[in-house]
């Protein structure tokens, strides 16, 4: 089998997958503009550096503060 025809199956196989991952996998439906944005930092350099970031977006957005224990692995 030549190389142009082995590449020209391997696009056109590429091709196919592609469109059937676009049809065949679930999506959403419409985006919800009310949904809440949730951010979270350690107790490290992180942390500090997410209150101020925070800090600088309260003055464009609704920022509040919710406090919620979670364990994340960290490397």
């Amino acid at each position: 089998m030549r190389i142009n025809k082995k590449i020209g199956i391997f696009l056109a196989g590429f091709l196919l997958i592609g469109i059937l991952v676009t049809v065949g996998f679930p999506k959403e439906e419409s985006k919800n503009k009310d949904a809440v944005f949730r951010i979270g930092s350690g107790d490290d350099v992180s942390g500090l550096l997410m209150q101020e970031t925070t800090a600088e977006l309260a003055g464009k957005y609704a920022v509040s503060e919710n406090l919620e224990s979670t364990s994340f692995q960290d490397c």
